[in-house]
């Protein structure tokens, strides 16, 4: 415990602490450039994050998976109508051929189900199976000295123990449906067991050994008269075409995704496909909103006012507001951290001139229909706007119902070409804006790294971060500067500390002189005093 002043009567610690806040004054800078970074990290990574949800939410919306964005499972762009859904509903996809097609139901597709015919056990009773095995009269339960025994279903041994119960035998069961496309469940409340078939159709059974028939007839109670039961297909004519067959009762014909209801072979049901001009066109206008207003974020945060007056509050100055004003304070010192920032000026930039760049088939050959957003209605607006896209409705909406596949192609096309120059020539708009926004993540992701969000970036684009891992090591140009600073401000407060220690040295050294002074003083009064 330092304790001054007792001789001279000087405030030691308060002068120190004076001594010490001048000091400190660089260490304070330190520590505010160090916030800053922080500051700046944080919001380059709320960008990012906007920028992949961005990605991710209109890729949904489309329907496009993060593995392929092949458009031939889009089903917002032909509208299917079932002239009896009791019977019969249906999507259509891009490469479904508009007009009425025929369709006649033969048969559904099903699979095997078979139940106990008759109660296990009593309602409440959990008997194990040799107990079981010991009410029915002629019935032995065969076993190992272990107690085991086993059950063969499609080709697959399914080992039991007599100690099991029903729920037990439900598990084992299902512990190798995977191999055997059956499931089992147990219904205690009837006392029956229930198998099922994982799938439908001819190819779909339950096959049980002929050795162990008797242990499903007796100990099941499911009287399996065969030892094979097998599904059947649905069976369909479309548009004269007889007797098509699928496994399950949901397929895709003709670029038509059909699910069946119900059968009636003496009746025939049409579906009709059509363009939905209506639905094209709000999924684009979707897109272009989402797309806006990201654009129109960016915009502001490269745009934003600068207070470069407001520093980041040192502790100290914290302790002595109060919360509101702390946080108006800090909404200025944030501001503007931004500002006119490189990277994301790219990101604008890149996404911008793609706008305006045409779509080529194959090297100079333009496409075949649209080639320009401005040719389906879509422009970029004033200059003002910074890249934000306007739509004219009724041009758009023309050039859906005239050319619906070149309206798609012009947005969606992908490219295979192995030169990125001329991959980007034949990527259609929307790919290409996803391009350059992936891009410009991966340059935020090597200015300030991934935070919390790594596995939000990896479902935008597996191999987002495999340059930053690679070679960065996953450290990103801002958590280089903030070590750096870290190490400034261990230095300068070892500095600090060795500062201190040395005002508290000369300041006990004068106080011990002035005690020192104190004492003589009080001796050569003594000693006058003896002298009178």
């Amino acid at each position: 415990m330092r304790i001054g002043g007792l001789a001279s009567g000087i405030d030691t610690e308060g002068l120190i602490k004076q001594l010490m806040d001048a000091e400190r004054l660089r260490l304070n800078k330190f520590n505010q450039q160090k916030q800053i970074k922080v500051w700046t990290q944080e919001r380059y990574n709320d960008i990012n994050k906007s920028i992949a949800n961005f990605i991710l939410d209109t890729r949904r919306d489309f329907g496009i998976s993060s593995l392929t964005s092949s458009t031939n499972n889009f089903t917002w762009i032909k509208r299917a109508t079932s002239s009896d859904s009791s019977v019969l509903t249906a999507t259509a996809t891009t490469s479904a051929m508009n007009g009425t097609h025929t369709i006649r139901v033969k048969s559904l597709a099903s699979g095997v189900n078979v139940a106990s015919q008759e109660a296990i056990q009593d309602r409440g009773d959990n008997k194990t199976l040799s107990q079981l095995a010991e009410e029915i009269e002629g019935f032995t339960l065969s076993t190992d000295e272990e107690g085991n025994f086993t059950i063969k279903i499609n080709g697959e041994d399914i080992t039991l123990n007599s100690d099991f119960r029903m729920s037990d035998v439900v598990k084992a069961i299902n512990d190798v449906s995977s191999k055997t496309k059956v499931r089992a469940s147990y219904d205690a409340n009837i006392g029956r067991l229930l198998l099922s078939t994982t799938n439908t159709g001819s190819e779909a059974k339950i096959e049980i050994d002929n050795d162990t028939r008797d242990v499903f007839n007796n100990l099941f109670k499911l009287n399996m008269e065969n030892t094979e039961y097998k599904g059947t297909d649905a069976i369909i004519d479309f548009n004269g075409a007889e007797n098509i067959a699928y496994s399950t009762n949901q397929f895709r014909i003709n670029g038509i995704n059909i699910d069946l209801r119900s059968a009636n072979e003496d009746q025939e049901y049409t579906i009709r496909i059509d363009t939905d001009v209506d639905g094209v066109y709000e999924k684009i206008k979707s897109f272009v909103d989402k797309y806006n207003d990201l654009i129109d974020n960016l915009n502001k945060i490269v745009t934003e006012k600068r207070y470069r007056d407001y520093k980041p509050l040192l502790e100290e100055e914290r302790k002595a507001l109060d919360e509101e004003t702390i946080k108006l304070w800090e909404e200025k010192a944030k501001s503007g951290l931004l500002r006119g920032d490189e990277t994301i000026n790219r990101i604008l930039n890149s996404t911008r001139s793609g706008l305006y760049e045409s779509v080529y088939s194959d090297g100079n050959n333009r496409l075949v229909g649209f080639s320009h957003l401005t040719e389906i209605g879509i422009t970029t607006g004033n200059y003002q706007d910074r890249g934000k896209l306007t739509i004219n409705e009724d041009r758009l909406k023309r050039a859906i119902q005239d050319d619906p596949d070149a309206v798609i192609n012009l947005l969606f096309k992908t490219s295979n070409a192995s030169d990125p120059s001329q991959k980007r020539k034949e990527t259609g708009i929307i790919n290409r804006i996803y391009d350059d926004l992936i891009d410009g993540m991966k340059g935020i992701i090597n200015r300030s790294g991934t935070g919390d969000n790594a596995s939000l970036y990896r479902n935008v684009r597996a191999n987002i971060l495999i340059d930053f891992v690679t070679k960065s090591s996953s450290i990103s140009l801002i958590d280089r500067d903030i070590r750096n600073i870290d190490r400034q401000i261990d230095n300068e407060n070892m500095r600090l500390s060795r500062i201190e220690e040395s005002y508290w040295r000369r300041f006990t050294a004068l106080e011990k002189a002035m005690a020192k002074m104190a004492e003589q003083s009080g001796w050569l009064m003594a000693q006058m005093g003896q002298m009178r």
